[in-house]
């Protein structure tokens, strides 16, 4: 406890939005920016910003995201140390921090499967880590469900799509992603989870595949949308 401290004394843990130092109880967020982050907090899961997103390309039975991101608010900082800062612990985080929210939700309580988007072999490499592997997992923990890395593969790398338009990220996203298993999950409601919707092509090509598994509910969580 005392050696604890003393490293905390000369290595201060500090926020990851505003950067001040962080006291005792707070994680990762100060308590002014936990209660600052802009937070989605939908009453509906069929009729959001997701599912507009996808309106007419994915057929879902949920969508949910925890925060908004739009350039330069602290949805954005977060999201950037996660996948750029090396700063992994924020994925479990905002799954436990989300996975709380959807408890109350009584839709959740159909899911059986978490399934997080995955990220080319490169890419892993390069960061050490997929980003949204912590929230799939803290999600799959808290609200009781599979979680399971071996139904998607993805094939082809890419640079990062964040801001592209939705037929350039498309047209560069869509043949990324392939079924790695042959397992049937007939009459199964398969989660879908990413780490940011902005145009939502990366979730649509995931879908392609998903749909392909038979009889199948598919819904969406993600960390963040583009508002």
């Amino acid at each position: 406890m005392l050696f604890k401290g003393l490293i905390d004394l000369l290595f201060p843990q500090v926020c990851m939005s505003c950067e001040s130092a962080l006291h005792t109880g707070e994680e990762l967020l100060c308590t002014h920016c936990r209660f600052d982050i802009p937070a989605c907090d939908w009453k509906d899961s069929k009729d959001n910003l997701i599912t507009d997103k996808l309106k007419g390309r994915v057929r879902l039975t949920n969508a949910d995201a925890l925060l908004y991101f739009e350039k330069g608010n602290k949805t954005q900082k977060l999201i950037h140390q996660l996948k750029y800062k090396q700063q992994e612990q924020i994925s479990r985080y905002l799954g436990l921090w989300h996975g709380e929210n959807l408890k109350q939700k009584s839709w959740s309580q159909s899911f059986d499967v978490i399934i997080p988007v995955p990220i080319h072999a490169r890419r892993r490499r390069q960061r050490g880590y997929n980003q949204v592997e912590g929230y799939a997992k803290a999600l799959s923990q808290v609200l009781d469900c599979e979680y399971n890395d071996n139904i998607l593969y993805r094939h082809h790398y890419s640079r990062t799509q964040v801001f592209k338009n939705r037929l350039a990220r498309t047209d560069v996203i869509e043949h990324n992603f392939k079924l790695k298993t042959k397992k049937t999950f007939e009459g199964k409601h398969l989660v879908l989870v990413d780490d940011l919707i902005t145009t939502g092509a990366t979730a649509e090509a995931c879908f392609i595949q998903l749909s392909k598994l038979k009889n199948v509910k598919l819904s969406l969580l993600t960390m963040a949308v583009a508002a």
